[in-house]
């Protein structure tokens, strides 16, 4: 057998009319009697031939040092790699993708074994007739570049330079790479293209991990791969850190075999390592009580210098998109870790300013002329049709209905259900302020319109929003300026004057994220972007006070006159309730929570109470605090509801509406059930939307497939809303007038009859 051998096997002809039924076949190539790649996808066979002939074509001619080919196999994508060094050439196959393999690394074949293999596949091999004929084309122009006999110009080869690169982490782990680094110049004729080439980082080097005298150390490794799966598991590391939960891994990567432990909480890291060649029973090392975030640190660094270091040798690297992706990863690793450990926490000396301005209760009490006596009836006022509506930009604004559709905005009277004004407009997030409604582009561009005749009173155009959302609040206080402060772009708030149109100050943040702004009178309190949560002056966009935690700030805030609960939560894991002075940014009292936090649920506030709601896959449950102590004071396990729930605090109570059709009340001090509801439906397409309850003059309105009407102190059920339309969006007015919307494109109005009651004779 020679050294290199093509073999294509076709199949069976396939159905008749499929143009490549007759290609259908195997592509193998083997090296010295082992099979390198053996199978790649059907009609791949003749191209990857006809490539590989042109490949061969061109290192015999010295027009190209390297080579490279893509074999698709079913769902992976493995290369062939070729590479002339002198009168031979380096064979590699290896799979690329997010995890990459190595089968075969620099399998030396002579090239004129090489030319000649190849030139006897393609002499032998005749293309289909029904072969496409870019194919077949190919297959030909191969042919004839190989046959024309051009001998092997002088020898190339690849110059390398050995580097080793090193540095110790804080609690002294000593960490090193070396290896022969391929050398070159930068590609002026490529400088503005960008290519994945992992064939260009493939190299064999050693690995050394010391500490206190011991030293271990892997030799013929991939560099490269193991600092691909370090980052990853560095990521994996630094989270668990934050979120104090533990952490085990074991992966095989080039060569190399790692074990990675920690236990929950502070616990330390231990990192065993051994050579994967030696087999399963190789002689590992275990370099204990190592510290997470100086493993991390010390992982980023060690990443980086290898990037340096394989663009300093070649800076056509720099337009490698495989080593830039590294790069970005282990950089981005390295601000996450700086952001969990920097402590640059600020607390407002002077807060009387700012208490003066105060902040409204987040308690709701059932008072209202409905909290006692008998049932609600309702009478169908008016229907409206307003096709696409967008639930999230559909509001209730004083005598008007304004609803923000697909591609138009309309105002309605919600006393006669007609219809003021209509505007084309497109779909954006909405904010409604004293001034107008507000629309938030995708582009950054916010108008706001008149609610008298929809008319863009002003226009500003900012940086683009993120893609999670937009998110602003409003500042209409006398005494303060009338602003709309907004998030703009990664890292900004932008506070707009809501008169003139213009930017009166911009904050930009330290870390991008999705912010989320929370008023507590004069001041903005900010999170959503990083592990930390500050409070603005809105008047000037100061930071006024920063607090700071291991895990990143949620921008669920709930504030209750002078307290603000905020959570810190990771990725996944447990999460955080901190209970802050929002005039001075302290501390006052902070509770671990094992389990998950709702998403997008902020604590819940009573008057002695602060509830956290949970959520793991059996559905969602609570844990409770005191408010003034953060004691805890009982729980609810998941599973006391559905997933997708909306919760709200009404007197002493907590009420919980579930896309499951129940509606449950919880004692606010005990956590015991109160009472609850199981509301039939017909088919779970008419769940609503959104769940959020509504409380209006001691009456709840909670929407289920229907609109019932419960009385929150005792649960009763006193009233339902006669509706054929699916409430996937609900408002009711201070007179408890009901608008439903349902997101097909339909509304409705429905009002309430009088009440009747007794008059005593004088």
């Amino acid at each position: 057998m020679s050294a290199l051998h093509v073999v294509v096997r076709p199949r069976p002809q396939g159905p008749p009319g499929t143009p490549l039924s007759s290609l259908y076949g195997l592509f193998d190539v083997v090296v010295d009697g082992v099979n390198l790649t053996a199978r790649i996808g059907e009609g791949e066979a003749l191209a990857l031939l006809g490539e590989l002939g042109h490949a061969v074509a061109s290192l015999a001619t010295g027009r190209h040092a390297r080579a490279t080919l893509n074999l698709y196999a079913d769902v992976e994508a493995w290369e062939l790699g070729l590479e002339r060094v002198g009168e031979q050439v380096l064979l590699s196959v290896f799979r690329s993708g997010p995890v990459a393999e190595v089968a075969v690394f620099e399998r030396k074949v002579s090239l004129q074994a090489l030319i000649d293999g190849t030139r006897r596949a393609l002499a032998e091999l005749e293309p289909p007739a029904r072969a496409p004929t870019p194919v077949a084309a190919l297959v030909r122009s191969a042919r004839a570049a190989l046959e024309r006999g051009t001998p092997p110009t002088r020898a190339l080869a690849t110059p390398r330079a050995p580097a080793r690169v090193q540095l110790k982490t804080q609690d002294g782990l000593g960490l090193a790479m070396a290896a022969a680094f391929r050398t070159g110049r930068a590609d002026q004729r490529g400088a503005s293209v960008e290519r994945a080439d992992l064939h260009a980082l493939l190299g064999l080097g050693q690995l050394e991990v010391s500490k206190n005298g011991k030293t271990a150390r892997l030799s013929d490794v991939h560099l490269f791969l193991i600092a691909e799966r370090l980052v990853q598991i560095a990521d994996d590391l630094l989270e668990a850190w934050r979120s104090g939960r533990a952490l085990m891994r074991r992966f095989e990567v080039g060569g190399a075999r790692f074990g990675l432990r920690r236990g929950p909480s502070d616990s330390p890291v231990a990192l065993t390592l051994s050579a994967s060649q030696q087999g399963p029973d190789a002689p590992s090392i275990t370099f204990p009580e190592l510290k997470a975030p100086a493993l991390v640190d010390g992982v980023t660094r060690l990443v980086r210098a290898l990037a340096s270091a394989y663009i300093e040798h070649d800076p056509s690297q720099r337009q490698n998109l495989r080593l830039l992706a590294l790069s970005s990863a282990a950089a981005s690793l390295a601000e996450r870790l700086d952001d969990a450990l920097c402590d640059d926490s600020l607390t407002n000396p002077e807060p009387e300013s700012y208490a003066s301005f105060g902040s409204r209760r987040a308690t709701r009490h059932s008072v209202g002329m409905w909290e006692h006596g008998g049932k609600m009836r309702f009478m169908p006022r008016w229907v409206a049709t307003v096709p696409g509506i967008d639930l999230r930009a559909t509001f209730l604004c004083g005598d008007r209905v304004v609803v923000g559709a697909a591609r138009e905005t309309a105002c309605i009277d919600r006393a006669t259900g007609e219809m003021l004004w209509r505007q084309p407009t497109q779909r954006a997030a909405a904010v409604v302020t004293p001034a107008g409604l507000a629309r938030l582009h995708p582009d950054g561009r916010v108008d706001l319109v008149s609610l008298d005749d929809g008319e863009v009173r002003f226009r500003k155009q900012l940086a683009p929003r993120v893609p999670s959302g937009a998110s602003g609040a409003v500042v209409h206080t006398p005494g303060l300026p009338k602003l709309l402060v907004v998030a703009e772009g990664e890292r900004q708030i932008t506070a707009l004057d809501l008169v003139s149109g213009e930017v009166r100050w911009r904050h930009t943040a330290r870390r991008p994220g999705a912010y989320r702004m929370r008023r507590a009178g004069k001041l903005l309190l900010t999170g959503g972007g990083d592990s930390s949560l500050f409070a603005l002056d809105v008047t000037t966009g100061d930071v006024v006070w920063r607090a700071r935690d291991r895990m990143p700030f949620h921008a669920d805030v709930t504030i209750d006159k002078d307290t603000a609960f905020a959570m810190s939560a990771a990725a996944s894991g447990p999460c955080r309730l901190h209970c802050i002075d929002p005039w001075t940014g302290s501390e006052l009292w902070r509770a671990d929570i094992p389990e998950h936090k709702a998403r997008g649920q902020a604590p819940l506030v009573t008057q002695e109470v602060v509830i956290v709601p949970t959520r793991d896959k059996r559905g969602v449950g609570a844990r409770a605090f005191h408010r003034d102590t953060g004691e805890p004071l009982w729980e609810q396990a998941p599973g006391l509801a559905s997933a997708t729930t909306a919760w709200l605090a009404v007197d002493d109570a907590v009420l919980i509406n579930s896309d499951a059709g129940t509606f449950i009340c919880l004692d606010a001090a005990t956590g015991v059930v109160r009472y609850s509801h199981v509301f039939s439906r017909s088919v779970d397409a008419d769940q609503p939307r959104r769940l959020e309850p509504v409380l209006r003059s001691g009456a709840l309105f909670v929407p289920q497939h229907e609109i019932h009407v419960v009385r929150p102190k005792d649960g009763e059920v006193i009233g339902c809303v006669p509706t054929d339309l699916i409430p996937d969006l609900l408002r009711v007015d201070e007179r408890c007038d009901v608008y439903v919307a349902e997101e097909s494109g339909h509304l409705a109005a429905f009002g309430a009859a009088p009440r009747l009651s007794v008059v005593g004779r004088r």
